[in-house]
Parts: structure tokens; C-alpha cells; sequence
């Protein structure tokens, strides 16, 4: 029999009878913190699975964000091409509308002197359209002390250049054509009638001839500093 007198006799007799030792860690630490350890290793068994499967995941996820980056650079370079190509095409095109909207105006010179007579009250006849060869003539022929040599070239590739009659004798009708006509367009028909006067000493009237204008050309028509001759866009259909 065990006689247990000190703390070292208790203490001998727990590590002599290892059953004792049991029923006093079982009686200190009770049935839950028993199952710790065991709890313990289970949760550090789940814990691990659980870092594989992110790091898992984070190795796939930059795979994506790698291709991911891959396809956004594909498509930005696809989307700077293609705009290049968008906008030549919409330059282009509206070049051909500016080209049917001059031939048009071209072909209907006599007409633009007609409807202006009318809207304008003015006598107008129509006499002929002038030549670019003519232009050059004129330029030549005159004073161009103090114009820039590409305000002279602009002047000669006028869109068209009418000469006719008003109650004062012979005159001139500066036209620029477009199928939207702007200020550029305004201020290029203003200046050629202008050039036309100053070499000629003859009267020029400046008009626009569009399908229809921005808020700058319609408001040098509304001030009278230029005449709109309305074009039809049927009228520039290719048949």
C-alpha cells in the first residue's frame, strides 16, 4: 500500500501508477480540455487543407488575372486600330458627301442664281461659271501685296465661282460646298467674294450650298453674312 505523506510522495506515487496520473488530469482538466489536443491537431489538419486550396486558388487566380491582362492589352491595341480605321472611313466618307455636294452645286450654278434673286430680291442673271484657270489669271493679273500665298492657293480651288448680272452690271457669286456646311465653309465663301471685289472691282456675293449647316454657318445666314442654296440629299444619290 501507498503511504502518502509529502507532495513528493504524492508526486512519486502519480509517475509509479500512471492510472492515478490519469484520474488527475482528468479530475484537474476536465472532459473538454482533454479533447483539446486531439481538436487541436484536427483543426490544424483542416487549416492546412484549407492553405493548399488557396494556395490553390492564388496560383489559378493569376493565371486568370495573366490571361486577363493579356486579353485587355489585345483589345485595347484591337480598339486603337480600329477607331484608326473608323475614322479614316468617316473622313472618307465625308469627303465623298463634300464631293457629291459641290458636284451638285455645280451642276445647279444657274439655279443658286435664280433662288437668290428671288430670296434676296435682287436682279440677278445668270452668266457662266468661272474656270479655275480663270481664277489663276485673275490672281496673277492682280495686287496680292499683303494675302498669304495659301489664302491665293485656296481662292483658285473655290468650290465655285459664278459670274453674273444685277442691277449694277456684271458681279460675282463666291460658293462654297458641303454636305454639312460650317464656319470654315462660311468663312472661306466670305473671303473668296471678298478677294473677288478687291481684284475685279466688281460686286461678289458669298454663298454656302449644303444639305444642311452647324450652329455656326446657321448663324452667318441668320446675320446675312452669307446665303444658304439648300441641297437636297436625294439630289446626291448615286444611281
Amino acid at each position: 500500500m501507498t503511504t502518502i505523506n509529502s507532495r513528493e510522495d504524492f508526486l512519486r506515487a502519480l509517475a509509479e501508477n500512471p492510472q492515478w496520473r490519469e484520474a488527475v488530469r482528468a479530475q484537474l482538466l476536465g472532459e473538454d480540455l482533454l479533447q483539446l489536443p486531439a481538436k487541436f491537431d484536427a483543426f490544424v489538419e483542416r487549416m492546412d487543407a484549407f492553405v493548399e486550396q488557396m494556395t490553390a486558388f492564388v496560383e489559378e487566380q493569376k493565371l486568370h488575372n495573366a490571361r486577363m491582362t493579356a486579353f485587355v492589352r489585345e483589345q485595347t491595341e484591337l480598339n486603337y486600330h480600329l477607331s484608326g480605321r473608323i475614322s479614316a472611313l468617316t473622313n472618307d466618307v465625308g469627303q465623298v458627301k463634300g464631293g457629291h455636294a459641290r458636284i451638285s452645286a455645280v451642276s445647279d450654278a444657274p439655279g443658286i442664281v435664280i433662288d437668290m434673286s428671288e430670296d434676296k430680291n435682287l436682279d440677278l442673271t445668270y452668266v457662266r461659271d468661272v474656270t479655275r484657270a480663270e481664277l489663276g489669271i485673275i490672281v496673277q493679273n492682280a495686287s496680292r501685296e499683303g494675302i498669304p500665298t495659301r489664302e491665293l492657293r485656296s481662292f483658285r480651288r473655290a468650290d465655285l465661282v459664278i459670274e453674273a448680272t444685277d442691277d449694277n452690271g456684271p458681279c460675282y457669286i463666291a460658293v462654297e460646298a458641303s454636305f454639312t456646311a460650317t464656319q470654315r465653309d462660311a468663312s472661306r465663301a466670305q473671303r473668296n467674294a471678298a478677294l473677288l471685289t478687291r481684284f475685279t472691282g466688281r460686286p461678289a456675293y458669298s454663298v454656302i450650298s449644303s444639305v444642311r449647316n452647324d450652329d455656326n454657318a446657321t448663324a452667318e445666314v441668320a446675320a446675312g453674312n452669307v446665303w444658304w442654296h439648300e441641297l437636297e440629299e436625294r439630289d446626291m444619290e448615286v444611281e
